[in-house]
């Protein structure tokens, strides 16, 4: 289990949030992505697009040192601080739309929350698949629930719950289709409130 003192290193709001509810979910909407990476194994080397300070991130790396982890994010602040944090980590400032500079050696390539904030979702699906990865890990907001989780908890009302930042809104059968047309996907899962998926590649398998 994600001990407190792991989210107390933490600048994003989320993380630094007291709440044991919402400790909970995301102790156990982690504990499901290490459930897929057993499920992805083997994996020598993974990848996160869309780091962000190294939440999830820094809590592999250090649940599994014989593996190599590197991350890429947009925001230079937060890969500065993945640095302080986790110096063993590959970190990097990037984006989601070119990850040229990782393609090859890559077995597994991981993409938390990010889909849904981006307007382009299907060309950043092209460049994860483009590393060529063995497995790739994708995770969303499982919608109306995460909007509805927001209303119970007075978050964004006037916007019935939606936030801001979300441009992409996804039940498990639309994420599905935005997937099938460069994954098979392996397994598609839920964890409240988010939506998990294990995939491969296409290109890999023709």
């Amino acid at each position: 289990m994600i001990p407190d003192s792991h989210f107390n290193r933490f600048t994003t709001p989320k993380y630094r949030a007291k709440s044991p509810l919402k400790r909970k979910l995301i102790r156990r909407f982690v504990h499901r992505v290490e459930q897929l990476i057993a499920a992805a194994e083997p994996c020598e080397s993974v990848l996160e697009v869309g780091c962000g300070e190294g939440f999830l991130l820094g809590h592999l790396a250090e649940k599994y040192p014989q593996k190599r982890f590197a991350g890429v994010d947009l925001s230079e602040h937060d890969v500065q601080l993945l640095r302080q944090h986790f110096p063993g980590i590959d970190a990097r400032t990037g984006s989601a739309y070119d990850l040229s500079e990782f393609r090859g050696g890559r077995d597994l390539v991981i993409c938390a929350e990010v889909l849904e904030h981006l307007d382009q979702p299907t060309l950043a699906l092209t460049q994860i698949a483009s590393v060529a990865p063995r497995r790739v890990i994708l995770t969303v907001p499982h919608e109306p629930w995460f909007m509805l989780s927001n209303l119970l908890r007075g978050k964004n009302v006037t916007r019935l719950g939606d936030d801001i930042e979300h441009i992409n809104h996804f039940t498990v059968r639309s994420f599905r289709r935005l997937l099938e047309p460069y994954f098979r996907v392996l397994e598609l899962t839920t964890s409240y409130p988010w939506i998990l998926s294990l995939n491969e590649p296409l290109e890999r398998i023709s």
